[in-house]
């Protein structure tokens, strides 16, 4: 039969008050102070404040859990601290409770507390909310093994992560190698304006009123960064006569497709036929130009983008600033060499993102399971 306890009755809360203000420093005065998930890193926090009369204190070892903006973030004290308002700190009773199963179980509920947050301005929780909690509580040998089981997969996702972020920039480290830094050009390749060395194609400004189609509607967050964009996350498509009805030009396979709006040079290649958005530009690529040395040389030139772009409520090119970016021309031999590397680069990513979505899958399956 399975054994349910609340929270309260196998750990002591201690909800956070920020103290004076005239008691904070920087300079490493009294005990650390946490004021809310601001401060969290991965696992820890990371101290860049101190307080001299802390009014809340948490200890080495308690779980930190963020009770407002946003509710349920966590981490774990390394030293005794002060924290503010915006945290909650739960010391476990070993005795009956694994702090690690309690830590996966307060994970599994992110969404449930966030569902129970009250307020106008910003959703909180009080007290009540946390102390009520109920959940399974197994016998501590099983607790244990629970938390292995899911700590072991954590370390896998982690490790696949950043994996992927060391390959990213392995990518960028060998770009800048090949053909030196394109906003200083060191090695004084040729430079000229990107429509010089590509064809060019932006969307209409009327937004289909229908979208029934197989042929996909691309917008900045359907991007795959520095990679190659197939589809939209929503799926949202387009039939030929969708296309028609708002004067449409369909994007060919291999085109550069650039953000011009917000967040610019935001950068990808277009996997397959696709219509984009008023929020992004599209190059098709000459003959002596390579479309993934390209992709990379754009995103360098930020400094040029932000420079000339038109800032009202948000940054914008118009097509004749997308069109002027200056890039590097070295020889197309050495580009499509470039271009190899990232190909070859991008096989081991994918080994990897497969690895890392069945440890995800995996994980969440066993969440469901252990906690409902």
């Amino acid at each position: 039969m399975k054994k349910y306890v609340t929270l309260g009755e196998v750990c002591k809360l201690n909800m956070g008050q920020s103290p004076d203000s005239s008691t904070y420093n920087d300079n490493g005065e009294g005990v650390p102070f946490y004021q809310g998930n601001a401060d969290f890193g991965d696992i820890h926090p990371i101290t860049a404040h101190w307080c001299t009369s802390p009014t809340k204190i948490a200890e080495d070892g308690d779980i930190l859990i963020s009770v407002r903006a946003p509710i349920g973030a966590l981490n774990i004290a390394t030293e005794r601290c002060c924290i503010g308002r915006g945290l909650a700190a739960i010391t476990v009773d070993s005795k009956v409770v694994s702090r690690d199963y309690i830590w996966y179980m307060l994970k599994s509920r992110v969404a449930t507390l966030q569902a129970m947050g009250t307020g106008s301005t910003f959703k909180a929780i009080n007290k009540n909310v946390l102390n009520d909690m109920q959940f399974i509580l197994p016998t501590l040998e099983e607790q244990r093994e629970i938390a292995l089981n899911l700590s072991k997969i954590d370390t896998v996702i982690r490790i696949c992560t950043d994996l992927m972020n060391k390959l990213d920039v392995l990518v960028k480290s060998r770009f800048v190698e090949m053909f030196g830094d394109p906003v200083t050009n060191p090695l004084k390749w040729n430079v000229k304006p990107v429509i010089d060395e590509c064809e060019c194609m932006v969307p209409g400004r009327d937004k289909p009123k229908s979208f029934t189609g197989d042929i996909p509607w691309i917008t900045i967050e359907d991007l795959i960064v520095n990679g190659i964009t197939e589809k939209s996350k929503s799926g949202l498509g387009l039939t030929i006569d969708e296309i028609k009805e708002v004067n449409r030009k369909v994007i060919p396979v291999g085109s550069v497709i650039m953000s011009c709006v917000g967040n610019l040079g935001i950068c990808s290649i277009a996997g397959q036929e696709m219509i984009i958005n008023q929020q992004l530009h599209s190059f098709q690529c000459k003959e002596k130009i390579n479309n993934v040395y390209l992709m990379f040389n754009l995103t360098y030139r930020k400094d040029y983008m932000n420079k000339w772009a038109s800032n009202t409520t948000v940054l914008y090119m118009n097509k004749s600033i997308c069109n002027s970016i200056p890039i590097m021309l070295p020889p197309l031999a050495l580009q499509e060499q470039f271009a190899a590397f990232v190909e070859k680069t991008d096989k081991s990513k994918l080994a990897v993102k497969q690895v890392l979505e069945k440890a995800e899958t995996l994980k969440k399956a066993l969440m469901q399971e252990y906690f409902g």
